[in-house]
């Protein structure tokens, strides 16, 4: 078992080393295929809205069943039939496809370094990519914000808790992860055609993101004033988005002793959410710091990994 973690820490290593230098593939990924199919398997298992809720949603089980269990039993066959050198070397592949560590870090940057050289303009273009809120009158604070509140989410769904199935379950917990948080994100809203379609996409990617939410929760409270991230965190309010979200944002603003959250406006409409975290309104370069936290804790993180692979 000793060896098989190592060997994991030496492909996560690598990995984390690909993605730092080459960030994500600007012209192809792997998802855009994996999409594609996913539109195959709605359009194929996807029945009346007329229909019983019960019976929306058991056609989405079994159009997820659909996306997900080929591409698992395509590793395994490849598992079976493959020298170990190609295995290891797809794996470092699989696992940097899995991760969105730098990917997140630019789309941050992208918006604090406008921010902070007072190109407001420039920087609601930027937030306007991650963010679904309508930013185009968003203020500095705001901006900040809603920029903050996505590194800070995103941190645990792209870095963190990809790394931590993988290092569970191996590449498949990987594959699993990565195409269950992707069908969260093409299937998980609760419009009126996906409401019970989509249950079983949302129901699976709660469950999966629900250790390494607390793992990050625990985390990013170590790699800042941890008192006041752990308090943010087991704030009744923290629930809000959902029980894995909210926690991690809330944990990581009260780390930055900052306070997000409240009014939003989305598709012209104002929405009231609750305050998460605890502290000061976020300026420019906050969100500078944010970016710094979840690197600070990755840097924690493989610091562990390490230490059980080699003692």
């Amino acid at each position: 078992m000793t060896d098989s973690f190592l060997a994991s820490a030496v492909i996560l290593l690598l990995a984390l080393i690909i993605d730092r230098l080459w960030g994500e593939p600007k012209s192809w990924h792997p998802l855009i295929l994996f999409g594609l199919w996913v539109d195959k398997c709605q359009s194929s298992c996807q029945i009346p809205l007329a229909w019983p809720a019960f019976s929306q949603r058991l056609f989405g089980v079994f159009a997820w069943l659909i996306a997900v269990l080929p591409l698992l039993l395509v590793w395994c066959l490849a598992e079976a039939l493959l020298p170990r050198l190609i295995l290891d070397v797809l794996a470092v592949l699989i696992v940097y496809f899995s991760i969105g560590w730098q990917s997140l870090r630019e789309h941050g940057l992208a918006i604090a370094t406008p921010l902070m050289k007072g190109n407001l303009a420039q920087a609601r273009v930027a937030v306007g990519y991650i963010v679904s809120r309508d930013t185009q009158n968003l203020s500095e604070s705001q901006v900040a914000k809603a920029g903050i509140e996505s590194v800070l989410e995103n941190g645990s769904d792209a870095v963190f808790a990809p790394i931590f199935w993988f290092l569970v379950l191996g590449v498949p917990g990987a594959i699993l992860y990565r195409l269950a948080n992707t069908l969260d994100a093409m299937w998980g809203y609760k419009t009126r055609k996906l409401l019970h379609f989509g249950w079983c996409a949302a129901r699976v990617d709660d469950v999966l993101n629900y250790i390494p939410a607390k793992l990050v929760v625990f985390s990013y409270a170590l790699c800042g004033k941890y008192k006041n991230a752990m308090q943010a965190a087991q704030a009744p309010d923290a629930r809000w988005k959902s029980p894995n979200a909210g926690p991690v944002m809330a944990a990581g603003a009260g780390a930055l002793g900052l306070a997000v959250g409240g009014e939003a406006v989305y598709f012209g409409k104002t929405e009231s959410r609750p305050i998460l975290g605890k502290g000061d309104s976020p300026q420019a370069a906050d969100l500078a710091r944010a970016i710094k936290l979840v690197d600070k804790t990755l840097y924690l993180w493989l610091l562990c990994v390490v230490f059980v692979a080699l003692f």
